[in-house]
């Protein structure tokens, strides 16, 4: 399990710095800027909210997908519960967003009926963080489709390591786990990155909520 853990957190920190090495800084945007305002908070809280009922509805079908197939089924659809995490950070920017949006929503799982129970906030916590390091590594200061695709891809991938420790996978001898790590990449770049990436776009273009600078 310590192998695993190191290898999850070299990974969050390389897709890091792949996203500080392509692109440049937003003008205007970024920075370690902890001064929320109420707008920002009610994005937040709205956003967690949402994604709490999205995701208690897309975890029954991971415990499916995990119960039938294994890592290897629920490495299919780890990166669909990120996406929201994205989102508020693109629209909030600021530290802290995503790892609240994490917490917030996995509590909102919990109060649905979560089968993991209060377990659940672990997956929102260690999400949360891959996301708020990837961002750190580039100085909340780049918004752009890859550092959405870095970020959802850590977070899907570093919420295994909760995964593993939860349902008791050892990864020395589950072999599944380690083979899982690309689709699991793959998997939070698409639904979460992506995806987040564009309802931030298509949201701020509405003029109803606009990206913060």
């Amino acid at each position: 399990m310590a192998l695993y853990a190191v290898v999850n957190v070299v990974i969050v920190v390389v897709l890091g710095l792949i996203a500080k090495a392509i692109g440049k800084p937003e003008e205007g945007a970024g920075g370690w800027n902890f001064q929320y305002s109420t707008r920002d908070i009610v994005i937040v809280a709205v956003i967690a909210a949402i994604a709490g009922v999205v995701n208690t509805g897309t975890g029954n079908l991971w415990y499916l997908a995990n119960s039938s197939l294994g890592p290897l089924g629920g490495a299919l659809l780890q990166g669909a519960f990120m996406w929201a995490y994205v989102l508020a950070m693109w629209l909030v920017r600021k530290p802290g967003a995503a790892l609240a949006v994490g917490v917030i929503e996995t509590a909102v799982e919990i109060l649905l009926g979560n089968a993991a129970g209060v377990g659940t906030l672990g997956w929102g916590i260690s999400q949360g963080i891959a996301v708020e390091v990837v961002m750190a590594l580039v100085n909340y200061g780049k918004f752009n489709l890859w550092t959405a695709i870095m970020a959802g891809a850590a977070a899907s991938q570093f919420g295994t390591l909760w995964t593993a420790i939860l349902f008791g996978w050892d990864p020395a001898y589950a072999r599944d786990v380690w083979i899982a790590v690309p689709i699991n990449l793959i998997s939070g770049a698409i639904l979460s990155g992506v995806i987040g990436f564009l309802l931030a776009k298509a949201i701020a273009r509405t003029g109803l909520v606009r990206a913060a600078a």
